[in-house]
């Protein structure tokens, strides 16, 4: 019989990478660019009763995913920006010959690398708190392209499930000065819809999505900030990992993991720490608080935000 653990540990790297940049635009013609690293484990498995049920699987030796991504936003017009995010990952059971991944086939657990889905967003501001609104907000029409993923999207070490998927996102924030320094809140959410991989599904496989993403940053100095961050991935429409036991065609199947309904709250903190008004360098931490069909992932982010002058505007 397939193993529980294997149904859901390719959740790894399906939880979305949230860029959480909050609902501020560049301005017409600027130009930003962030450079950055995530690793990521675990070695735990929650089933559909929840990380804090008696129920919850230990793995071998744990699987571990490593993501570098480049994200080039540019002001294409005032209050209007577009935004590209190209990842390329690798994940690997530290294990691959363990008693798990032998129970779920020839190359289920193989190492996998390459291009992960790539994002891209156009995001317009609509209320901005420098011209007297309470906050800040924006709306934004995103898309994300990983069709290359689809054949190995079977495998717990999968970097996508072969998929098109189109949302829409908004985002409320406001910032302001802390003494010598200043602080920012903000708050993002984006909802997915996934393009079927099976023909006349209902629902469709994999279902619609939920992204939810936040972060309150502050620093009494200029040159720093930390604050505490909260991501929520929620896919409300699927089946359970143990239902999908239950059906043996199911459990083989390849988008076996796209099936699943799934939950994942991660909480942590960011430092960012700035060397110039163009140049912050950005730190954090992260763990699961909640998850439901999915993994109870640890991990830790470093990342360089880059944004070069604008020669036109200073001609």
């Amino acid at each position: 019989m397939l193993s529980p653990l294997g149904l859901a540990l390719s959740f790894l790297l399906v939880l979305p990478c949230f860029a959480g940049s909050g609902p501020w635009v560049l301005s017409e013609g600027e130009t930003s660019i962030f450079l950055g690293a995530e690793a990521q484990r675990f070695d735990r498995l929650a089933l559909s009763s929840g990380m804090g049920a008696s129920d919850v699987i230990d793995t071998d030796d744990g699987i571990e995913s490593t993501l570098v991504k480049g994200v080039v936003s540019h002001g294409i017009r005032k209050g209007v920006e577009l935004e590209l995010d190209v990842p390329w990952a690798r994940v690997e059971a530290n294990r691959p010959d363990g008693p798990v991944c032998a129970s779920l086939g020839a190359a289920t657990c193989s190492r996998t690398q390459g291009l992960a889905p790539v994002g891209v967003q156009v995001k317009g501001l609509v209320l901005d708190e420098l011209y007297g609104a309470p906050v800040s907000m924006s709306v934004a029409a995103t898309g994300r392209f990983g069709q290359w993923t689809g054949p190995r999207r079977s495998r717990v070490t999968n970097l996508g499930e072969g998929t098109t998927d189109l949302g829409a996102a908004v985002a409320l924030g406001r910032s302001g000065g802390l003494g010598q320094g200043f602080w920012s809140a903000h708050v993002d959410t984006e909802w997915r819809y996934r393009l079927s991989n099976i023909a006349d599904a209902s629902p469709s496989v994999p279902g619609y999505e939920i992204i939810i993403d936040a972060e309150a940053l502050g620093g009494a100095r200029s040159w720093w900030s930390l604050g505490p961050t909260l991501s929520w991935f929620e896919r409300p429409q699927g089946i359970d990992v143990e239902d999908l036991l239950s059906d043996p065609e199911l459990a083989v199947d390849i988008d076996r993991f796209a099936r699943l309904r799934v939950r994942n709250v991660r909480v942590g903190g960011k430092l960012l720490i700035r060397s110039s008004e163009r140049t912050t360098l950005a730190l954090g931490g992260f763990a699961t608080a909640a998850a439901v069909n999915n993994p109870v992932v640890a991990g830790a982010s470093i990342g360089l935000g880059l944004q070069p002058r604008n020669m036109r505007a200073e001609d």
